[in-house]
């Protein structure tokens, strides 16, 4: 390896300059083409622009040399597109003057006697076509229009193109000529070049290049080092390795935007923002075991994958495990949904509902074992329902009795090594502890568990016509948490001994029950913000034009459960109506996620 400070025109000893097919597309964007330009016409200072590593290529009979670029693709594309159009906004004199220079450093040829040249910088195939047209525009291919405007042009290398046009139109042609001859000095150091030999290890390299900025996802770096290893491993048959990349990466994950987009979608997980591929990619981990949460981290990853498949001695394991991770790929995207403001949900529904609970809740660590079961059961649907069924309702005693998920990573391994483990955890959360929970849940908790058991009563009843729900309902706390300025009245309240509790214990009492589910319901809209506090009867009616309760009571759990006593006479809400409706809705729980297996399908 050797590393050295090397202006632009190191590129004339160089012959074809090669961006692999794996590496990602071209992403520079307008900041990064102005912050560019803008430092490059400061002539009084040097414009040190970063590093570029290439990887020299074995030497083929007959063929030119060529370096594999490792790293540095976006600016030494952009460099040499910046150099194109200040070569085409010349007058017809200062072209002909330096039309030598644009041969020498963007063009090579392939023998000497050859009388065409060859575009030197062979882009990555999905920027192939777009890159060529721009530097052959003029001399060998069709001019380019530059009267489109960048923004409007779908390819990011034609955007640049015409960005640096138009900047470079409102420059005289003296600072034009003046930027051109300084980027081209020899004595203009821009970057420093790093040269690797045949033996040297560039993922390494490339990995240690790469700590200090996110420039690359933990995905690139997966899939640069994966293919790589084709690379190596189709050893002078390249061409097999960019089919292997077409037919499993790049139809799982690159072959449209629609595509992109779903696998560049974040999902919340905890404090954390993850996208779907890095989802997938750590699960895989997990059940293929190299990634252990007593030991590792997600940043762990990249460098966990590469020496997974730094073993690989022939293309069979590693063309296998390629396919693992394209075959866990279209299990994720057909099985794992998205959910928005238009889904309806059905509690009939057994994996939309799991999902919905998991999103909820913000939890993915699960989803190794989720992925597990559907590739494993693909062909046994009740068993993979009722294995789905048991994880959900694992997650929902957990997680509503408040005992810790930090664990769910590491319980994930044993459910995939003994998926019977799922009834024991189950059973390890008591329907005590569940009904506990219930008594002090959060609102957030507290409008998925009223949301479901609404969806269970359509579902078990057929006097219901709907039975598909969209989730967009509105939390209300019938006694209000700001009770006191218009619930005043406070029955007679004892203590578990049978003692009268004094005021102070009466109102610590009715602010505990307050938060119990049995107090909350949802509806369809939010109240006014004045009539949230009010008492018990204007809350249910409104007042004037403030709508109350019942106008917004389309669900069983508001309308059967307060509107239907409220209009027959029972105008009264306090802590035993919150008791007896807490233990109601408790039971409803219990009868969907309690530990019987039966129950939910």
């Amino acid at each position: 390896m050797e590393a050295k400070a090397r202006s632009f025109t190191f590129l004339s000893n160089e012959g074809r300059v090669t961006i692999p097919f794996f590496q990602r597309g071209y992403v520079w964007d307008e900041d990064n083409w102005n912050d560019l330009l803008t430092d490059l016409r400061n002539a009084g200072r040097s414009h040190f622009l970063g590093s570029l590593i290439l990887k020299q290529q074995k030497l083929i009979s007959g063929e030119p040399k060529e370096v594999m670029v490792i790293d540095g693709q976006q600016r030494l594309t952009t460099l040499s597109v910046l150099v194109k159009a200040l070569y085409d906004t010349f007058s017809g004199e200062i072209r002909g003057n330096c039309a030598v220079e644009i041969r020498t450093y963007l063009f090579f040829k392939q023998h000497s006697t050859d009388k065409g040249f060859l575009v030197r910088i062979q882009h990555s195939h999905v920027d192939a076509d777009a890159y060529t047209s721009v530097i052959t525009a003029g001399l060998d291919g069709p001019a380019i229009d530059t009267s489109v405007s960048p923004r409007t042009e779908e390819n990011r290398i034609l955007k640049c193109y015409r960005y640096f046009v138009g900047e470079l139109r409102k420059l005289s042609e003296d600072n034009r000529t003046s930027l051109f001859n300084r980027i081209l000095s020899p004595e203009h150091k821009l970057l420093v070049v790093i040269d690797l030999d045949e033996v040297d290890d560039e993922q390494t390299i490339f990995d240690t290049t790469n700590t200090a900025g996110v420039r690359l996802t933990c995905a690139d770096i997966i899939k640069n080092g994966l293919f790589q290893v084709a690379l190596r491993l189709f050893v002078d048959k390249p061409k097999q390795a960019l089919n292997l990349y077409k037919k499993t990466w790049e139809k799982v994950f690159l072959v449209d935007d629609e595509t992109i987009a779903f696998w560049e979608a974040k999902r919340p997980t905890g404090r954390l923002m993850r996208d779907n591929i890095e989802i997938l990619l750590h699960s895989i981990a997990v059940i293929k075991e190299f990634y252990d949460p007593d030991k590792h981290t997600l940043a762990d990853l990249s460098v966990l994958y590469k020496t997974q498949v730094s073993s690989f001695q022939t293309i069979e394991p590693l063309n296998t495990f390629i396919e693992e991770i394209q075959a866990y790929g279209d299990i994720y995207r057909a099985e794992i949904p998205s959910f928005d403001d238009s889904t309806l949900f059905s509690f009939g529904n057994s994996a939309q509902r799991l999902f919905h609970i998991l999103d909820a809740f913000q939890i993915t660590t699960l989803h190794p074992f989720i992925l597990f079961v559907l590739k494993n059961h693909a062909k046994d649907e009740d068993m993979r329902d009722r294995m789905l069924v048991k994880l959900e309702k694992f997650v929902m005693r957990r997680v509503i009795s408040k005992q810790e998920t930090n664990s769910f990573n590491k319980l994930c391994r044993v459910f995939i090594a003994h998926p019977n483990a799922l009834k024991t955890a189950i059973e390890q959360t008591s329907d005590d502890e569940v009904v506990a929970g219930l008594k002090a849940i959060t609102n957030k908790n507290a409008a998925l568990v009223l949301f479901w058991l609404e969806l269970h009563r359509r579902y078990s009843d057929h006097k219901y016509d709907v039975r598909e729900l969209k989730d967009d309902f509105s939390l209300e706390h019938i006694m209000p948490q700001k009770w006191e300025d218009h619930w005043r009245d406070m029955p007679d309240k004892r203590n578990a001994d049978g003692t009268s509790m004094n005021p102070e214990e009466a109102k610590k009492d009715r602010y505990e029950k307050i938060y119990w589910l049995g107090n909350m319901t949802l509806l369809t809209s939010s109240l006014n913000s004045a009539l949230k506090n009010y008492s018990f009867g204007k809350k249910m009616n409104g007042e004037g034009r403030k709508k109350g309760i019942k106008a917004y009571a389309s669900l069983s759990i508001t309308k059967d459960d307060i509107v239907h006593g409220f209009e027959a006479g029972d105008t009264d809400w306090g802590e035993d109506k919150i008791k007896a409706r807490t233990v109601k809705l408790s039971g409803e729980f219990l009868e969907i996620w309690g530990t019987k297996e039966n129950v939910v399908q």
